[in-house]
C-alpha cells in the first residue's frame, strides 16, 4: 500500500503499543518503503541495510510522531537521514566496488518495463536502466531528492518544500536543474541506444 494512504488511526494504534497494529503497518509499508529506499540508494544491499535500520528506529521512535497525519513527512526524513548516516559510515570505511557480479532485483527498479523484450533490447534497457540510476545518484542533494520526491513520489511543489524546508521557487529550481543534468548525461546515451537498435 502507498504510504500516504496509510490511515492515521493505525498509527495511533501503534503508539499506544498495539502489535496487531504494528504488523500490519509493517506489512501495508514494506513494498513502497523499500522502494523508496532503493530510489535513494541505488543499490540493492545497501538499501536492505537501510531497510532494516530504518524499520527498527520507525517501530522505536513511533511514539515521537505527534500528529499522525503527518506520518508519510516524519517517515521520510527518518528514511533520508538514515540514509545519510549509512552513507556517511561507509565513506569512513571506503573501499573499490565491484563492477561486475552484482545482480540488481528488477522489481525494486525506479524504471521498468512492464512488457517482455527480445535480448538485445532488453541489454539496451538495462545499460540504460544502470546508467540512470548512475546519474541521479550523481545529482547534487536537493537536486536529487527533488526529482525523487516531485516525478517518483508524486509530492506536489508545496509538499517537496516543506519536505526539505526550503521555499517553493527553491523546488522549481532544483527540479529544472535535475532534469536539466539527466537530459543532458542521458542524451547521447539514448541516441546510441536508438541507433544501435534500429541496426
Amino acid at each position: 500500500m502507498p504510504i500516504d494512504q496509510i490511515e492515521p488511526q493505525l498509527i495511533r494504534r501503534c503508539q499506544e503499543g498495539d502489535q496487531a497494529a504494528f504488523s500490519q503497518l509493517y506489512n501495508e509499508l514494506k513494498d513502497d518503503l523499500f522502494r523508496w529506499i532503493y530510489s535513494l540508494m541505488r543499490d540493492y544491499d545497501e538499501a536492505e541495510e537501510v531497510f532494516q535500520d530504518c524499520t527498527i528506529r520507525l517501530f522505536r521512535h513511533i511514539g515521537s510522531l505527534k500528529d499522525p497525519t503527518r506520518f508519510r513527512f516524519w517517515l521520510y526524513r527518518l528514511v533520508v537521514n538514515q540514509a545519510n548516516t549509512h552513507r556517511s559510515r561507509r565513506s569512513r570505511h571506503a573501499y573499490t566496488p565491484l563492477e561486475e557480479g552484482i545482480e540488481v532485483k528488477p522489481d525494486h527498479y525506479v524504471f521498468r518495463s512492464a512488457m517482455p523484450e527480445n535480448p538485445r533490447k532488453a541489454l539496451m534497457r538495462k545499460e540504460l536502466k544502470n546508467h540512470i540510476n548512475r546519474e541521479i545518484a550523481e545529482l547534487p542533494s536537493r537536486q536529487r531528492l527533488s526529482v525523487l520526491l516531485f516525478d517518483v513520489e508524486g509530492f506536489s511543489i508545496r509538499e517537496v518544500a516543506e519536505f526539505l524546508e526550503c521555499s517553493e521557487g527553491a523546488v522549481k529550481f532544483n527540479i529544472h536543474e535535475g532534469r536539466k543534468k539527466l537530459r543532458e548525461s542521458l542524451g547521447s546515451l539514448v541516441k546510441n541506444l536508438r541507433r544501435i537498435g534500429e541496426t
